[in-house]
């Protein structure tokens, strides 16, 4: 179903042109590249190890639509994001799913992640999601940010539930949004009733 969707040239607020798709079985080496080029404070906050190559590889042969739509924007032969949509498919949370998204440095503050962001966000829809969550480093304080500009709030705060990268414990924030919400609040941003007015938070962040 959602294949049909993809891959679609976009336009960024610079003028730059990215193409979405989903991510494939031959993008090892691409979605490693990815995640390799971030900077280190950026992989702190991101709950893998993503510089080990195996991990992403895994990911990469084990692809299922059922389970996870993995999305990423490509410019020329590189990925410069990475978005996922996690789906329950049973139980007592069917009906709602978890968000996760990463940009490269090279690309934020230009509307890549509010973009891959709405894709998401319209996966979500087409699937008859009703809640997102989002779990976010409660100090990362551009993530943060961000979300509660798309109207995410604050559902629960785990202490000292997460170890970095550095071994350090830091608190998790659980944020939850519906997806009627987030559709409006994406589709006034990317027309420009409120997207004029924008301001980026700080580097790192989602977007």
């Amino acid at each position: 179903m959602l294949e049909h969707w993809y891959p679609k040239q976009v336009k960024l607020r610079n003028g730059q042109e990215v193409t979405l798709r989903l991510l494939n079985n031959t993008d090892t080496d691409k979605l490693y590249a990815f995640f390799h080029g971030l900077r280190e404070e950026d992989r702190l906050f991101l709950r893998h190890d993503v510089t080990d190559r195996d991990l992403i590889a895994g990911w990469v042969a084990n692809i299922d639509l059922r389970r996870i739509i993995p999305l990423v924007a490509e410019e020329g032969d590189k990925i410069v994001a990475d978005g996922t949509l996690h789906l329950a498919n049973y139980g007592w949370s069917r009906h709602a799913g978890e968000m996760r998204l990463v940009t490269a440095p090279t690309h934020r503050r230009i509307g890549l992640g509010t973009l891959v962001a709405r894709e998401l966000v319209r996966a979500a829809e087409e699937l008859g999601l009703e809640k997102l969550r989002t779990h976010v480093i409660e100090d990362d304080v551009g993530a943060v940010t961000t979300l509660r500009r798309l109207g995410f709030v604050i559902a629960a705060v785990l202490q000292d539930w997460v170890m970095d990268q550095r071994g350090k414990k830091r608190n998790l924030a659980i944020m939850t949004n519906s997806v009627v919400q987030l559709t409006q609040v994406m589709e006034e941003w990317i027309l420009g009733s409120i997207q004029p007015g924008f301001r980026a938070p700080p580097e790192g962040a989602l977007e």
